[in-house]
């Protein structure tokens, strides 16, 4: 903030104050005084908004020094005469520390340390962010830093930028350059594949190297699956390969991890690992039918058009099974029971359930408590009121679309041409006058009209309730019925998915199946807002590294403790009895676990960024680079409190006093 708007502000302000007093307050001989006091707070706020850099030692007086150590991963690399980096680092840091400065390392986040300490410290930060580590050592009195890196920065332009903002020289010492290193830029795969598809993945190599190609092996689930030969990338180019893992993969998670052969200056960007989920249970909308009908053979391929999620099918063929309506003709896609339906109706975004009476709404209640999007065709009264319809039996005869009503989607249906559709048939009249009818229809086109459709809304969750059977007879016909059809369940689809975000269905889980080291796990507990739950992680030997209950936010997103890489089984348990203090109690009295696998990369792109030339990252305070008087920002000194809370504390005091409030 420059001085010119804190002097507007500040007589903006004040006139306000004096205005205050001697206009709208009753007139007390001490309001002199209570408007001094007044205005030293707000000059105080105002200043410390300006935040101005204040002297700390007279002119002439040797400056403040700090030292920031890059302990980000990269400094791990070995140079290239085969010396190891942070080695030379660490003796350069001790060197300069021993001149009197004092010594900040960073590592995601800024640690003060003593020079003797060092042999203690690891370089293990994911990536060289300087910013903040400038920002810190000047707010404590730094006026000359120098900064010991690889120069593989990833702020370059915020780091001199907070440096001249706050008037601090920046230099930088100049470290061995570090040998040939490849690293896998990208591993690209599908995040879920259907049984019976080929999963093809690619490859990016990045990097500097004196040969001319590069081995790339990749494996699934820990067995070598085929090797691939890259081209070199020049110039700072990529060099990339295609494969394919082919069709045979069973349903569930695989882990394939690609990884390039030979030895370089750093081994950590050698390795990347995606898992593919084969037939996953988290499912973008799922289709039920519990009746045989023609409806699904038209509305599951519309769906998967015009709502841009994964969709799945299934369809009830005997007592417990449901096949796979999606299926290939060699019959890849296995039948599932009820219970594994269950599972997936809990995990999806959109439910639609066809042929739904009594002998299934129970099923269908339990399963479904926590699904936001909910379409329903119901065959009797039973089957509607599990979306909170009550209707009476089915009314025959041929029923023909009538005007749309007001509705969410009456934008969509207010265009259909009523003449040129099919009729409807087995229309469930709608009991009640609760309102939500989004398609009316009249029987042979005349007399009172009955809800086709009724849309109703119950807190989080969005429910369509379709009273009339036959409406795939409009995608049977080409032309305007089909048109009709497609845009009447985009218009649906379109109504269930505003205002939520892209995510999978209820459920919690990490929001990914790799997540990047050293940053803070996040999670994704839709459905489960202001809930509590429970959250155990194990690695890979088994052993606990996390166990806590956590009540879910509003966002639905909530974050634990960084985790170091590895490979990691997670257990929620997502309905908790009420007693049990400890998470192990709530454990054995859990009514609904859930659980899975992810990952938490070794992978660091820090040693593909470029490095910079330290013209770069130098900073000087005045055209001859003299260093300047030590000084600190307003913000950082206790005085500027004491005063405001000082002059607060006496207005306060004294309008009590002289009778005002």
């Amino acid at each position: 903030m420059t001085l010119l708007p804190v002097l507007v502000l500040l007589l903006l302000v004040g006139g306000f104050c004096g205005w205050i007093y001697y206009r709208r307050e009753f007139a007390v001989r001490s309001r002199v005084f209570l408007l001094a006091a007044r205005l030293v707070a707000v000059g105080g706020v105002v200043a410390l908004l300006w935040n101005p850099v204040v002297s700390t030692a007279p002119r002439g007086a040797p400056p403040a020094r700090f030292v920031i150590l890059d302990a980000s991963a990269s400094m791990a690399a070995q140079a290239a005469d085969g010396s190891r980096i942070w080695d030379s680092a660490t003796t350069r840091a001790r060197s300069l520390a021993a001149g009197g400065a004092r010594l900040l390392v960073v590592a995601g986040e800024v640690t003060a340390v003593d020079p003797d300490s060092l042999a203690g410290v690891r370089p293990d930060g994911a990536e060289s962010v300087m910013a903040g580590a400038v920002r810190t050592a000047a707010e404590a009195g730094a006026r000359e830093i120098t900064l010991v890196t690889d120069r593989r920065i990833s702020d370059p332009v915020a780091t001199a930028a907070v440096a001249r903002q706050l008037g601090v020289r920046l230099a930088v010492d100049t470290l061995a350059g570090a040998g040939d290193n490849l690293g896998l830029g990208r591993l690209v795969l599908p995040v879920s594949a259907e049984s019976g598809e080929p999963v093809r993945g690619q490859v990016d190599v990045e990097g500097v190297t004196e040969a001319d190609s590069v081995t790339v092996t990749v494996t699934v689930d820990g067995r070598p699956h085929s090797a691939l030969r890259v081209a070199a990338p020049a110039g700072g180019g990529i060099g990339t390969a295609s494969f394919s893992l082919g069709a045979s993969l069973t349903p569930g998670a695989h882990r394939v991890t690609a990884r390039i052969e030979g030895s370089d200056a750093f081994a950590t960007d050698d390795e990347r690992t995606r898992i593919v989920q084969v037939d996953p249970e988290e499912t973008g909308v799922l289709l039920v039918s519990f009746a045989g009908d023609w409806e699904p053979r038209f509305l599951l391929p519309v769906l998967d058009q015009v709502t841009g999620l994964p969709v799945r099918g299934f369809v009830r063929t005997g007592p417990d099974r449901y096949h796979p309506m999606d299926a290939s003709a060699t019959g890849a896609a296995q039948a599932v029971d009820e219970a594994a339906l269950a599972r997936l109706l809990r995990r999806a975004e959109m439910v639609v359930a066809m042929g739904v009476d009594g002998a299934v709404a129970d099923f269908l209640e339990a399963a479904t408590t926590r699904t936001r999007g909910l379409v329903v065709f119901p065959l009797d009264g039973a089957g509607a009121a599990l979306a909170g319809v009550a209707t009476g039996g089915p009314l025959s005869g041929e029923w023909y679309l009538d005007e749309a009503p007001a509705s969410p989607i009456a934008e969509e249906t207010g265009r259909f041409v009523a003449g040129g559709l099919p009729p409807l048939t087995g229309i469930l009249p709608v009991v009640d006058e609760g309102g939500g009818a989004a398609l009316n229809v009249r029987l042979g086109g005349a007399g009172e009209p009955e809800a086709a459709m009724v849309l109703r809304r119950d807190g989080r969750r969005k429910a369509a309730v379709v009273l009339a059977r036959g409406f795939w007879r409009w995608a049977f016909r080409d032309g305007t019925p089909r048109d009709h059809y497609r845009r009447l369940w985009a218009a649906v689809g379109g109504w269930m998915m505003a205002d939520e975000p892209l995510a999978a269905g209820p459920g919690v889980s990490p929001v990914g199946s790799v997540l990047p080291r050293g940053v803070p796990t996040r999670w994704r507990g839709r459905g489960y807002e202001g809930e509590e739950v429970a959250v155990i992680v194990t690695d890979s030997v088994n052993a606990v590294v996390l166990d806590s209950a956590i009540t879910v936010p509003g966002g639905s997103v909530f974050t634990t403790p960084p985790l170091p890489p590895g490979q990691y089984v997670y257990t929620v348990i997502t309905e908790i009895a009420a007693g049990p203090d400890t998470v192990a109690a709530a454990e054995a009295t859990a009514a609904d676990t859930t659980g899975g696998v992810f990952d938490v990369e070794t992978f660091t792109g820090d040693m593909l960024h470029r490095p910079l030339d330290p013209a770069e990252l130098t900073v000087r305070t005045d055209a001859e680079g003299a260093p300047i008087e030590g000084s600190r920002p307003l913000r950082t000194w206790p005085l500027p409190y004491l005063v405001i809370l000082v002059a607060l504390c006496a207005e306060w005091i004294g309008r009590r006093r002289a009778g005002l409030r």
